[in-house]
């Protein structure tokens, strides 16, 4: 490994110090720009899934079956990511696309 040497000479330590804190901020703000925070997960239950999307009861069952959507058992109650939902919503508006 190559090590590497800075000199300052004739360098201000509040100057140095106001450049660093420079360089940090640019670096903040282009971070800031590609961050986006992890919304929770939002749990939904059969009948709200069924109505997003707008299919009965047995189709959901045939649904999990057919691994189109995961299920997830919470004591004796069925959830869905609402996430998943929507991922099933858009596959189907493309595939539906490709149709026309």
């Amino acid at each position: 490994m190559k090590n590497k040497v800075i000199q300052l000479i004739n360098v201000d330590p509040e100057d140095l110090k106001n450049e660093i804190i420079s360089d940090l901020v640019k670096e903040l703000k282009k971070f800031s720009k590609n961050f986006k925070p992890k919304e929770p997960e939002t749990w939904i239950g059969r009948k709200e899934a069924s109505e997003i999307l707008g299919v009965t009861f047995p189709t959901l069952l045939d649904w999990n079956k057919k691994g189109i959507l995961t299920p997830y058992k919470v004591g004796n109650r069925v959830r869905y990511r609402r996430s998943e939902i929507e991922k099933v919503i858009i596959n189907s508006n493309k595939k539906a696309s490709e149709y026309n």
